[in-house]
């Protein structure tokens, strides 16, 4: 199985996680993208990252995660420190 260097994750209603999947994507970022609403699995993990199952509410998404370090939002600058 392929380890990504990014991990996403992501609701398909939320315009922050459509924006920053586009800029990777054009980037020809190493990542994989995982929607919360779809993949239970994936929510469990999410939650355990972060601490809190009221993602969506707390205005954190997308969250990324990269080895340790974990990510809130779309920000360019703080993403585009670990596209290398």
């Amino acid at each position: 199985m392929a380890t990504h260097k990014l991990k996403v994750y992501c609701t398909p209603f939320c315009p922050k996680c459509s924006e920053l999947l586009t800029y990777l994507s054009k980037r020809k970022a190493d990542y994989v993208s995982f929607d919360i609403d779809q993949n239970d699995a994936a929510r469990k993990e999410i939650i355990k990252i972060i601490g809190n199952d009221d993602i969506e509410t707390l205005d954190k998404l997308p969250v990324v995660v990269v080895g340790d370090k974990v990510l809130y939002g779309f920000d360019k600058k703080e993403i585009d420190k670990y596209l290398g």
